[in-house]
């Protein structure tokens, strides 16, 4: 009788429609973890992490936190009744901030055969998101230079020769035209990228958001 009413209570407290709130709690949070960790993993700023990789990341990462989510619906059902309409918040927040101590010996099998563990899985996508973002970082540094580029080549050669002047200090100018002349480069494309390579990034960012370059 006491289990079966115990059975009862816990299903009228948390109803199918509180452990849905709890998935998309803990799905959501993983989101919020997964923008948090991977620019902090990979260093780079949030626009060069918006790569396929951290969307798998993101994917076995919520994953898991909606396993751990539903896992913990077992535990909080035991608390006081008085903290029922928190149940769900509750589930969510184990699952997803304790998830780890819950899944680290949690095996994924294939063909009745340990896999990984889902926190294995989840560390093998940070990593490879964090990769990844480091390469998008790249391409988009360099985009960004070849966009530079193309809008100060339109300037003038003076225009050119002041602004290496003033940014490489006296005798660059000639220096560089010396040097472009050894290897048969165009001098003013040469002298571009030498200047824009003493910018620092704030520079260039502002010179590319600037109309009037």
């Amino acid at each position: 009788m006491n289990g079966a009413g115990g059975q009862a209570h816990a299903e009228a407290v948390l109803t199918a429609a509180d452990v849905g709130w709890a998935v998309a709690i803990a799905v959501l949070l993983s989101l919020m973890v997964a923008c948090v960790e991977i620019p902090r993993k990979s260093k780079v700023n949030f626009r060069a992490c918006l790569v396929l990789a951290s969307f798998v990341y993101w994917t076995i990462l919520a994953f898991g936190n909606t396993v751990a989510t539903l896992l913990a619906t077992t535990l909080v059902i035991k608390l006081p009744a008085s903290l029922s309409p928190y149940y769900f918040l509750m589930s969510a927040f184990l699952g997803v901030f304790a998830f780890e101590a819950i899944l680290k010996n949690t095996n994924v099998t294939l063909f009745n055969k340990g896999v990984l563990t889902i926190q294995t899985w989840i560390d093998h996508a940070s990593d490879s998101a964090a990769a990844a973002a480091i390469v998008r970082r790249e391409e988009l540094m360099h985009a960004a230079q070849e966009q530079l580029v193309a809008r100060l080549m339109k300037k003038s050669h003076r225009e050119i020769n002041t602004l290496v002047l003033n940014k490489m200090g006296p005798g660059t100018v000639e220096t560089l035209d010396t040097a472009a002349a050894a290897s048969a480069a165009d001098p003013k494309l040469y002298k571009v990228y030498q200047v824009i390579m003493k910018m620092p990034a704030s520079e260039r960012t502002a010179l590319l958001r600037d109309p009037s370059v």
